[in-house]
């Protein structure tokens, strides 16, 4: 439903918080500043080695007309916030959950309470809808990113620019708001080997997902994800809001309506016939699709045959190889040559639907049919 949040809390006096953990300079040295500043307080990576998510802090110091003011920017993923990975949803009925789960890690980091009504009025200055699709039918994501990869978004946005990173991420950066797709395992396999690879923050505190997911197989899980980041572009995205709090955004409806309109806009443009024309790529995904335990080499000649065979007919390809092989050779290859049905577009259609469905993603009930499946 939900990822990334930031959060704008009004401070009377930061000087009740532990300050000497906040950096370039204390919140005792930004008080006795002069004008605007900000300092920051990021989490330990120790917090990470054990297992345990914390937000990002920034104090803001700002002098208006009425006098100096104080921000407390909290900045978190709300379900790494409380399940420790974000392949776990929210739901509308965690919200009390979380803000427990913030008010918590605040006090610890900060040596103060808030109360709940205070985190759930809070001004929000990001806000990330997001949603994990999971596929289970042998799908690659990279063929889905592969097919986003290739359309023109700039009629539909006033783009930036668009990132295509190894092949398992599509970032679409416009200037009111950011869209990214990516493919979620593949992205913490990358984590696996450094943080800095990945595309996703903070993955290192949720690698425990590959070992719990592991077993299950085939499984990819596609990542969606629109991302606000300040206020302006929030209330233009939510212009019947009066107020553009945590508790007025955190709601089903809002996030799913932004990621459909996104996903419907985006793909408005795709030619769903033509994402299975009978081109190699096409058709070595659509065999790999049909035929499970096919070998590579098995996969390649299939391929290879069909596609000589679009060009010279069967009699010209068969007339080749019995020229060279002698006449068993035909009738080893021609088995191959049944041309797999068409599945890409079913992808599309997969997304589709989850979006409208719009079901939260659990790992538990991942590993209890894993579970089930071994007795």
């Amino acid at each position: 439903m939900i990822d990334t949040v930031k959060l704008l809390i009004p401070v009377h006096n930061p000087l009740v918080f532990d300050g000497s953990r906040f950096t370039p300079i204390t919140l005792e040295q930004l008080v006795n500043s002069r004008g605007y500043g900000k300092t920051f307080l990021n989490p330990s990576p120790t917090y990470a080695k054990m297992g345990k998510y914390m937000p990002r802090l920034t104090m803001y110091k700002r002098v208006t007309r009425v006098g100096v003011v104080y921000q407390l920017a909290a900045e978190f993923s709300a379900p790494k916030m409380l399940f420790g990975n974000n392949f776990d949803e929210l739901e509308e009925k965690d919200f009390d959950a979380l803000l427990t789960a913030l008010q918590m890690s605040l006090q610890e980091l900060l040596g103060h309470k808030f109360f709940k009504p205070q985190l759930a009025h809070a001004d929000i200055a990001a806000w990330h809808p997001s949603k994990n699709i999971v596929f289970l039918d042998y799908t690659s994501c990279q063929t889905i990113l592969n097919t986003i990869g290739k359309l023109d978004v700039s009629k539909m946005y006033d783009l930036q620019k668009t990132d295509f990173r190894d092949g398992h991420v599509v970032h679409i950066h416009a200037n009111s708001l950011d869209i990214a797709f990516y493919d979620k395992m593949a992205d913490l396999l990358k984590a696996k080997k450094s943080g800095k690879r990945a595309f996703e923050n903070d993955s290192t505190v949720q690698l425990n997902l590959l070992e719990g997911l592991s077993e299950y197989r085939p499984m990819e899980v596609f990542r969606y994800e629109v991302r606000f980041v300040g206020r302006a572009s929030i209330k233009r995205a939510y212009p019947d809001l009066e107020q553009w709090t945590f508790e007025n955004l955190y709601k089903k409806r809002l996030c799913q309506n932004t990621l459909l309109k996104h996903w419907n806009k985006i793909t408005s443009s795709v030619d769903m016939l033509a994402l299975d024309v009978k081109e190699p790529y096409e058709l070595l995904q659509n065999y790999l699709e049909a035929n499970e335990d096919v070998t590579p080499q098995a996969a390649l000649a299939a391929v290879a045959g069909l596609v000589i065979a679009s060009q010279v007919g069967n009699v010209g390809l068969r007339n080749v190889l019995e020229a060279r092989y002698g006449k068993q050779a035909w009738y080893r290859i021609k088995p191959l040559l049944k041309p797999p049905e068409p599945y890409r577009y079913t992808a599309f259609v997969h997304i589709d639907e989850a979006l409208q469905r719009f079901t939260p993603t659990r790992m538990s009930d991942f590993l209890s049919n894993i579970e089930n499946t071994g007795k």
